[in-house]
């Protein structure tokens, strides 16, 4: 199974009355998102504190008991629409995250999204070493992702 021809996805969605503007604040701040989520330890913004098209931060994850630490680069920064972010080398990227914006009258929406690439990485690494298991694996991580990314669309509607 070939992660990087699949680009298996999942996404979480909620509606809210506030202001798009209100959420954007929030959903375009990693800083936030370690509060949110029992994987990402903490984020570091690398070169300035202001987010834009080529920024890049970095991300301490834990799960189980393995640790290790991620470089994002913001790939697509649509103020009030897209905040999106890969992880890892550019030109061999293991995911593509992001956080959607859509306005309608009375609210507006967040989506987070997340799409497995297929770079260097352990589900990558036991993916290729174990083809028998590997679609019982991607469907078990992107079902939690998924249970993830609900508590943190939550989680950045109440900040906001």
């Amino acid at each position: 199974m070939d992660l990087k021809a699949l680009k298996p996805s999942t996404f979480a969605s909620a509606t809210t009355e506030l202001p798009l503007e209100r959420v954007w604040l929030v959903a375009s701040n990693p800083l936030l998102l370690p509060s949110l989520s029992p994987e990402l330890q903490a984020v570091r913004l690398l070169g300035g504190d202001h987010l834009q098209l080529g920024s890049q931060f970095e991300g301490d994850q834990l799960r189980g008991e393995r640790t290790w630490t991620t470089t994002s680069t913001v790939t697509k920064f649509e103020e009030g629409r897209v905040f999106e972010w890969t992880v890892g080398e550019l030109e061999e990227p293991v995911s593509r995250w992001s956080f959607l914006l859509d306005a309608h009258p009375g609210g507006c929406t967040l989506t987070e999204k997340v799409v497995l690439l297929g770079g260097p990485s352990p589900l990558t690494t036991f993916v290729e070493a174990h083809p028998e298991e590997a679609e019982d694996v991607i469907r078990e991580r992107l079902e939690l992702l998924r249970e993830r990314m609900a508590v943190t669309v939550h989680g950045l509607l109440q900040l906001a």
